[in-house]
């Protein structure tokens, strides 16, 4: 049987602040928003307003996507 992952401070820490355990740095995060933002424009044929990050941890995205497209609405849901 698996062992449970506890989501404490230690747990995010060292997986999205840590500079060698971290999943994504700030500027991989910045590219993926920049590429996300950009095909969703590109399908729906108009801005981006609203953003719903499923699984957004401690929201990432958020700060980037202000920068790129500061009158969108977003909204983060995290499960655990």
């Amino acid at each position: 049987m698996r062992e449970r992952t506890h989501y404490d401070r230690a747990y995010f820490d060292k997986w999205y602040r840590h500079p060698r355990h971290r999943v994504k740095s700030p500027l991989d995060i910045a590219r993926q928003i920049r590429f996300v933002v950009s095909a969703a424009e590109y399908l729906l044929e108009r801005p981006v307003r609203r953003v719903l990050d499923v699984g957004a941890g401690e929201g990432n995205w958020l700060a980037p996507l202000r920068k790129m497209r500061p009158a969108a609405k977003y909204y983060g849901v995290k499960l655990s």
